[in-house]
């Protein structure tokens, strides 16, 4: 984004007071949660690839740690036979980005012993879940949400929580990872056209005024503003887009 961007806020709860909010609402037990009857396989869709953020299971943190939870040596969680057990990680995404599907790894003997939850968390302490689904009961595998759409449109005041649940079970259950599966978008078009030669009615409009946004381009002239849309690029103009759009280079 063009000029300077205004520092983030730290919210005022501390995430232990987070994961004592959402244990004291008491969330239903996985076997409550929407059970998958089949895996879907996640594929490219549209003209844009999906990034996959994996988040180990090594990295959620039990709500309780007085539970028995460990970590196998595989590098996943197993809880002993006992209580409702919730671990919890952040999801930290880019701003404009949407959630495609959800993954979570597991290997249970029992349908609907893990489930998984994402949240969304405002600076005032409160949060509303985005969705959730339970999973089969199986060996090893990563069982994935049906197409979600879960648009990231910016993190100012609000983080993204995962909820992780192993439900009562009397047998050891084990928990591998979180996928979470999301591609890039162009900010929407604004209200006003920044170029007098590219007019809100123009059909490249809306990804010419996010390369101005951006800071990537400032048009052909200033006074009047021009964009010169049907002009030909140059090596030299063609360097400056690119080395903008992706920061570029920083050595080792």
């Amino acid at each position: 984004m063009s000029g300077m961007r205004k520092p983030m806020r730290f919210a005022g709860v501390s995430i232990i007071s987070l994961l004592c909010a959402i244990a004291a609402v008491a969330e239903q037990p996985s076997a409550s949660k929407p059970l998958l009857t089949k895996r879907v396989d996640p594929r490219e869709f549209g003209t844009q690839d999906d990034t996959i953020t994996v988040i180990s299971a090594v990295s959620f943190a039990p709500a309780d740690n007085s539970y028995h939870v460990v970590v196998t040596n595989n590098f996943a969680r197993v809880t002993t036979p006992g209580p409702d057990v919730h671990y919890y990680a952040d999801l930290d995404l880019p701003a404009g980005s949407i959630i495609d599907y959800i993954g979570l790894n597991t290997k249970s003997d029992t349908d609907g012993i893990f489930g998984v939850e994402l949240y969304s968390r405002a600076d005032y302490g409160g949060f509303i879940g985005l969705t959730g689904f339970s999973v089969p009961a199986h060996d090893w595998a990563t069982d994935y949400s049906p197409l979600l759409g879960i648009p990231v449109t910016g993190h100012q005041s609000r983080e993204l929580v995962l909820d992780v649940e192993n439900a009562p079970s009397a047998t050891d259950e084990f928990f591998g990872w979180v996928e979470v599966w999301w591609h890039r978008t162009v900010s929407p078009a604004p209200g006003s056209a920044s170029f007098n030669d590219v007019p809100t009615s123009h059909p490249f409009f809306q990804y010419i005024e996010a390369l101005k946004a951006s800071g990537i381009t400032g048009g052909c002239q200033a006074n009047p503003p021009l964009y010169c849309p049907n002009n030909p690029v140059t090596r030299g103009q063609m360097a400056v887009f690119l080395a903008k759009a992706l920061g570029l280079h920083w050595p080792y």
